[in-house]
This record gives structure tokens, C-alpha cells and sequence, in this order.
């Protein structure tokens, strides 16, 4: 099943990869701020049933591992137990996050000399 708006792609449990979860930000929040608080409400109700869970993670039926491009929204978007696994590489992907983004700021520097 596939889920399509003006703002999201999401794919159901149905059609995901079967060896890999990636998930990413669907709330940026920002409390300080009324409206995007508004729309944060907004999208945690649109986005209810797409949490990334266990039952999810055992649904793919085999060693799957669970990505996420930080920072995660622990109970909302992910439970602690899939964050916290052996299967879940987030730190990992956000190391090299932060490896590529230094490259890129050398480049850039050594550019402007």
C-alpha cells in the first residue's frame, strides 16, 4: 500500500525493503513557534500509524536493520526498543553524516583560499 500527499511518500509494511527500515523526520518540531507547533499536531495525527515498532521490524521476517536520519522523535515516530536494538544503525548513519559534512566544509574551505 502506498500513501501519497502533497508533502509525504510513505509505503506501508506491504511494500518496504525487506532487509532494511529507513525512516526520516516527518515532524520537525518547534514549540517556540505557533504555527509550525500547529502543524506539528497536524502530522503526528496524519502520521499515528506509522510507527516504526517491533511488530514492524518483525513483519519483514528476517535480520533487518533499522536506519533513521536523526534526530528521531522516540514513541512517535520510533519506539525506544527499535532505537535502542542491536539491529539499529542510527548512530552509525549519523557519523557518516557528519564525516561527509566535514569533507564538504574542507572542500569548500580550501576552495575559497
Amino acid at each position: 500500500m502506498y500513501y501519497k500527499s502533497d508533502q509525504f511518500n510513505v509505503y506501508t509494511v506491504e511494500r518496504k525493503v525487506k532487509d532494511l527500515i529507513w525512516s526520516t523526520i516527518i515532524i520537525k518540531f518547534n514549540i517556540n513557534i505557533y504555527p509550525q507547533y500547529r502543524e506539528a499536531e497536524k502530522r503526528r495525527r496524519q502520521f499515528a500509524g506509522f510507527q516504526v515498532n517491533d511488530e514492524l521490524i518483525k513483519a519483514t521476517g528476517k535480520d533487518t536493520y533499522f536506519m533513521h536520519c536523526l534526530p528521531a522523535e522516540r514513541g512517535i515516530e520510533v519506539s525506544d526498543s527499535v532505537c535502542d536494538a542491536p539491529y539499529s544503525i542510527i548512530f552509525d548513519e549519523a557519523e557518516n553524516r557528519m564525516h561527509a559534512q566535514n569533507a564538504i566544509m574542507i572542500k569548500l574551505m580550501n576552495y575559497m583560499k
